[in-house]
């Protein structure tokens, strides 16, 4: 795969990763979208048909430090560059104040924090002056807005604030800084998890999504966007 624009998608049997890997395979690039052993991948199948020779399916679990380490190696022994990282893979376990568990944001940082970070480490040798790492944030990460604060995403939003934290971190760590960082909130979507009254389209965000990652310089390294680009308040 020398020289071809390669996109890792995570989470990308449903929702928003679905939509994504679509929209590069329509662009033309080369897809590696991850999902968990078990989920149903029947749609990337169909994907797979349609677009012969472009999509490679991978299992990733991005709660598990082996499972995140396997697909490194499966990466690292079949490509030789990442040009676009989407994290997408998440959770969202809510719970409202009074019944609040140790559990519920445990599974919520492990997924949405910890999940990400570990996956970066471990492709970070595949990155280069060209990448681009894009974490599928949520408004609800603007601490500014504070949005919702008297619904149950506590957990989630907290968890999703804590990965803006660790996208800005990575644009200025030295290990890291030649490549291009950027939280991405999509908004209100049609998944599972938007439900059904959302305003927007899988396939209108992720043509949105992919268009405001074509224009990310290094300039906007570290920032905080929505799927049009328009920056969001901290």
């Amino acid at each position: 795969m020398n020289n071809t624009q390669l996109v890792v998608v995570t989470g990308a049997n449903r929702g928003i990763g679905l939509g994504l890997c679509q929209r590069y395979l329509q662009l033309g690039w080369q897809v590696i979208a991850t999902h968990r052993l078990g989920a149903d991948v029947t749609q990337l199948k169909n994907l797979s048909v349609q677009y012969v020779g472009q999509l490679t399916l991978a299992e990733l679990d991005v709660c598990d430090e082996q499972s995140i380490q396997g697909f490194a190696q499966f990466l690292i022994n079949k490509v030789d560059h990442i040009s676009v990282l989407i994290n997408n893979a998440g959770v969202s376990i809510d719970s409202q104040f009074g019944e609040w568990s140790q559990q519920v944001f445990v599974k919520n940082f492990n997924a949405n924090l910890v999940g990400p970070a570990l996956v970066i480490q471990a492709l970070s040798g595949l990155f280069n002056e060209h990448t681009k790492v894009i974490q599928i944030s949520t408004g609800l990460a603007s601490l500014q807005e504070n949005i919702g604060s008297n619904e149950p995403f506590d957990a989630y939003a907290v968890s999703k604030i804590a990965l803006n934290l660790l996208t800005n971190r990575l644009a200025n760590k030295k290990q890291t800084d030649s490549s291009v960082f950027c939280a991405i909130s999509p908004g209100w979507v049609n998944t599972d998890m938007g439900g059904a009254e959302a305003p927007t389209s899988v396939a209108e965000v992720a043509e949105q999504i992919s268009q405001t990652i074509d224009n990310l310089t290094h300039k906007n390294s570290g920032s905080f966007v929505d799927s049009l680009g328009v920056p969001i308040a901290w």
